[in-house]
Order: structure tokens, then sequence, then C-alpha cells
């Protein structure tokens, strides 16, 4: 079985877009180093920035989440957007799904959290 793991956030201003561009490069280069990393995409929709990823197993996924880069831009979260998703589950195959199951997984089962809408 194999770790599959999707986010997504919904930035509350365009103002933060680069901010978001500066962090989002500096991560993917860390995932892509990412020790049981198999694979991941990502796109950039209405306002919200989404990160598909498939792993070895949980604890590598843990392991790239909780050092570097990830671990420094998970608290400015709060301050650059309205919303944010979190979606995990196990599968067999070594094939990312595509987007339309992992929007119906992040409805049925994600943990999702809105933001006060406060500048910032």
């Amino acid at each position: 079985m194999f770790f599959v793991s999707s986010t997504y956030m919904r930035l509350k201003s365009p103002l933060y877009i680069p901010l978001l561009i500066f962090y989002v490069l500096r991560a993917v280069f860390q995932v892509e180093r990412a020790s049981g990393k198999l694979n991941t995409r990502y796109r950039w929709v209405d306002g919200e920035f989404w990160m598909l990823s498939l792993w070895r197993d949980e604890a590598s996924m843990k392991a790239y989440r909780n050092q570097g880069v990830h671990r420094q831009v998970m608290p400015k979260l709060v301050k650059w957007s309205s919303e944010a998703g979190l979606v995990n589950w196990y599968q067999e195959s070594t094939q990312l799904p595509d987007w339309q199951i992992v929007e119906k997984r992040m409805q049925e089962t994600g943990r999702m959290q809105r933001f006060g809408h406060f500048a910032g």
C-alpha cells in the first residue's frame, strides 16, 4: 500500500501570490528530494493552490512535512489563507489519482479549516 496526501490553500488576497510562489518553489525543491516520495502534482485553480503527493509510506510523508521549508511555511497559512484542507489515504497503485478523485476525497473525508478574513 502507498500513502497519498493532498493539501490545498485558498489565498485571502492576490497580494500573497509572490510570497506563495517563493515558498512553493522552495517546498517543491524540498519534496522532490525527499526520501520515500514517489510522485507529486501541483495545480492552481480559482485562487487555490493544490499539492498532491504519493509516498512509499506515511512515515516518509511526515518526515518531509516536519522539517525544512514546509515546516517554516505552515504557520503562515493563517495569515495568508482564508481556507486550507488536507486529506490522506492509502491505495495499492503507484499512480497518482486524478484531481476529481482528490476533490471527492477532500469533500468526504478531508480536514478543512477556515481562517479569519482579517487583512494581515
